[in-house]
C-alpha cells in the first residue's frame, strides 16, 4: 500500500522534496501544456464534478457518499472551485507566504483539546524542548482525514525524527467527508475513516477528532507521548504556516527560527522524510 500510494504522489523525476511549482504542475497539468486526465489528484478549470472514482481496474471504489447527501454545491463532488477553495497553495502561480528556513517561526494562540486554558505555539514548543533536553522541536500541523497521512506518512516522519519532540496542532479538516472528500477515500475504500468526519463547525468538533488522532498517533509514538493542541476556529496558524492538509516545520526554540520545513503534502514522501531526518540527525541537541 505504501509503495503504491507513494508512487501516486511522486510528482517529480528527482527524489527530493518538491517545490510549490512542481506540485502545481502535477495537480494542474494543463498549466504547463500537458493533457489533463480526469483522475484523483489532478484538476482542471474545465473538469466535471468528481463524485465517484474507481482505481485498480474497478477493485477500489471511491464514492463521496456524504458529499452527495450534503446538497448544493457539495453534491457536485470535487470541482475546480472546490479545489481552489481547499488547496489554494497548490494552484498555478500561487506565491507561498509560509516561513522559510532562517525566518522567525510565527507565534499564535493554540487551544487545549481538553477544555483547558489557551496557550501559544512557541510557549508550548519551548516547554516541549525543555522537557526533552533539546533545542529543536518539530511543529506538526495535522489533518488525519488525508488518507496518505493516516496510512503511513505520519508514522514514517515520526520514525526519522530521532527523538526530537513533536508539538502537534490539529488543523481545519484535511478532507472533510461532507464538503471536500478530495481523494474519495474517506467513506468507502480500505482507508475509510472509522467514522465520518465532517467540516468542523465548533471547537468541540475539532477537539473530538484531535483527541482521536492523538490516540491513533500514540499507537506508534507510545501511550501519553502525543502532545496535541488545536488551531483556533479562524484557522490562523494554518494560514500562517500554509499547512493544509498537513505539514511539519523544525524550529530552534533558542532562536525562534525555522531550521527545516517540508513542502506541500502529501507529495514526494521520501524527500520529506530525508528533510526531517537531516534536520534531526543530532537528536535536536
Amino acid at each position: 500500500m505504501r509503495s503504491m500510494m507513494n508512487g501516486l504522489m511522486k510528482v517529480t523525476e528527482h527524489n527530493n522534496d518538491c517545490t510549490q511549482k512542481e506540485v502545481a504542475d502535477f495537480m494542474v497539468p494543463s498549466s504547463v501544456g500537458k493533457p489533463f486526465k480526469d483522475a484523483p489528484g489532478t484538476f482542471d478549470p474545465k473538469m466535471h464534478g468528481r463524485v465517484r472514482d474507481t482505481m485498480m481496474g474497478g477493485m477500489m471504489v471511491m464514492d463521496r457518499t456524504e458529499m452527495k447527501k450534503a446538497g448544493a454545491p457539495h453534491n457536485k463532488g470535487i470541482t475546480w472551485e472546490k479545489y481552489c477553495e481547499h488547496r489554494p497553495a497548490t494552484t498555478p502561480g500561487y506565491v507561498e507566504k509560509s516561513p522559510n528556513v532562517g525566518d522567525l517561526a510565527p507565534d499564535a494562540t493554540i487551544k487545549s483539546i481538553n477544555g483547558g486554558p489557551d496557550s501559544t505555539l512557541m510557549a508550548e514548543a519551548k516547554k516541549a524542548a525543555n522537557a526533552a533536553g533539546t533545542k529543536l522541536v518539530i511543529l506538526s500541523f495535522d489533518g488525519i482525514t488525508c488518507p496518505f497521512y493516516r496510512a503511513y506518512a505520519a508514522e514514517d516522519l515520526y520514525k526519522v525524527s530521532n527523538g526530537v519532540p513533536h508539538l502537534h496542532v490539529y488543523l481545519r479538516e484535511a478532507e472533510p467527508c461532507d464538503v471536500f472528500d478530495a481523494g474519495g477515500m474517506h467513506m468507502t475504500t480500505p482507508l475509510a475513516m472509522k467514522r465520518p468526519v465532517p467540516w468542523h463547525k465548533t471547537e468541540a468538533d475539532r477537539a473530538k477528532i484531535a483527541k482521536e488522532t492523538k490516540g491513533f498517533f500514540e499507537t506508534f509514538m507510545g501511550d501519553g507521548k502525543c502532545n496535541m493542541w488545536m488551531d483556533t476556529m479562524d484557522d490562523n496558524l494554518e494560514a500562517l504556516y500554509e499547512a493544509r492538509p498537513w505539514r511539519q516545520y523544525v524550529v530552534d526554540v533558542t532562536t525562534g527560527k525555522v531550521v527545516a520545513k517540508i513542502g506541500l503534502a502529501p507529495f514526494n514522501m521520501d524527500g520529506k522524510c530525508a528533510v526531517i531526518k537531516k534536520a534531526c540527525a543530532k537528536g535536536g541537541k
